[in-house]
């Protein structure tokens, strides 16, 4: 209940969780809950299956679960093995989009025309949580798609071209190290839809292709980037393939530390800011299977073997920016919307009596009541939710006086 950053999880009486508010898919229920009452969903592999052609592509931390003895190639062939279409080297999109971010912060600086910082739009997460608690920094995402979203779209686009068939009957999956793509698959935040169909955490893979991997006969070459792309599954991993003035943030609290801080103005000397809410960046998802520190070590021992220079054609991918390849479909701005007249004036009438009842609690957040601190009981009590009866300071005591205040 106290971990959740939108403050969106209610226990009633002592032992029934329940989300009530924004959830964001950050995962902190689900990881710091002894019990396992809450728990991620994934995709149904077997829909996979099902398709006509498959395209599968992984985050890039997908390289460091199997120890330093196998390589991302090895891993890709792996993959194929396992009866997929088509299998995308991920790693090489992330190169290419260092590149576009670079031409999107230079174009902007000359022009002078989006706020500062920029924040990366790779973490759902992260974009999630600034659209529910940081609403006016949306404008700071810059209106490019994530990898994950390119690979798919462009794979999809050409296997439909090559095979001559419909792109509704290619699916597109992807493998993850966090719940948070599940969410954004049902409900892209800057798509119109999501091009990718479905996805699967390492956990769930993990075995069967660790089995397939050691099955692998083939010598094909599937893996294409240097050592840039393949970083960008720790965290300071994306910035590191983008040579402006630039930050990496990992962690929850501090992803909103810092949000905070770029809310009040003070970073706006930095370009560009890779916010990771998983400790360590995504190495540290909840669906990974190696230990996020050892995942780091071999992801570093990956970029020094090949290579800290980006592998893809600039003058290429300069090209392809300028067509607008790497954009959303959506505007990141927030849309107006036009509120009753008497929108706001409810909205102060109800923070009022909010405040006269945080006033009259003991401010000692324990959390009994039910809420993650005074201040949301407060609410959940104007908002009908909760009695002050919920709220142990007010058991057997008289709660008149502030049910008048609430009529008020």
């Amino acid at each position: 209940m106290k971990a959740c950053p939108t403050k969106a999880v209610r226990v009633h009486e002592g032992r029934v969780a329940q989300v009530i508010g924004v959830c964001v898919d950050c995962g902190e229920c689900v990881r710091v809950c002894p019990r396992g009452a809450i728990r991620a969903i994934t995709s149904d592999k077997g829909d996979m299956a099902r398709a006509k052609y498959s395209v599968v592509s992984g985050s890039t931390v997908l390289y460091s679960q199997f120890g330093e003895e196998v390589t991302p190639n090895d891993i890709l062939l792996g993959l194929k093995r396992m009866g997929f279409s088509y299998v995308h080297d991920q790693s090489y999109t992330n190169e290419m989009f260092n590149v576009a971010i670079e031409l999107y912060i230079q174009e902007n600086r000359e022009k002078q025309h989006a706020p500062w910082p920029l924040i990366s739009p790779v973490c759902p997460v992260v974009v999630r949580l600034i659209a529910c608690r940081f609403p006016a920094l949306l404008h700071h995402i810059p209106p490019l798609a994530a990898p994950r979203e390119i690979v798919a779209r462009e794979v999809k686009m050409r296997l439909s071209l090559k095979h001559g068939c419909d792109v509704s009957e290619i699916k597109a999956l992807h493998i993850t190290p966090c719940p948070a793509k599940m969410i954004e698959i049902r409900e892209p935040f800057f798509q119109n839809h999501s091009y990718i169909d479905g996805a699967v955490g390492i956990s769930d893979i993990y075995g069967s292709l660790k089995k397939s991997i050691e099955e692998v006969e083939e010598d094909k070459v599937l893996h294409h980037s240097g050592g840039i792309g393949l970083g960008w599954g720790m965290s300071g991993g994306e910035i590191s393939g983008v040579q402006m003035n630039c930050l990496a943030v990992s962690g929850l609290q501090e992803t909103i530390n810092y949000l905070e801080k770029i809310e009040m103005g003070r970073l706006a000397n930095i370009d560009y800011i890779e916010f990771r809410t998983c400790s360590e960046g995504c190495v540290g998802g909840l669906f990974t299977v190696a230990d996020k520190y050892q995942a780091k070590r071999y992801l570093q021992q990956l970029v020094r073997m090949y290579g800290v220079e980006k592998r893809v054609k600039y003058e290429y991918v300069k090209k392809l920016y300028k067509n607008g390849w790497f954009f959303a479909e959506k505007n990141r701005y927030v849309e107006q919307i036009t509120l009753p007249k008497n929108a706001l004036s409810e909205r102060i009438k109800r923070q009022k009596r909010v405040e006269e009842v945080l006033a009259q609690l003991p401010r000692k957040e324990c959390g009994h009541c039910g809420s993650p601190d005074c201040a949301t009981f407060a609410e959940d009590v104007v908002d009908g939710r909760a009695s002050l009866g919920d709220c142990l300071y007010f058991r057997g005591k008289s709660t008149r006086s502030v049910s008048v205040k609430e009529k008020r």
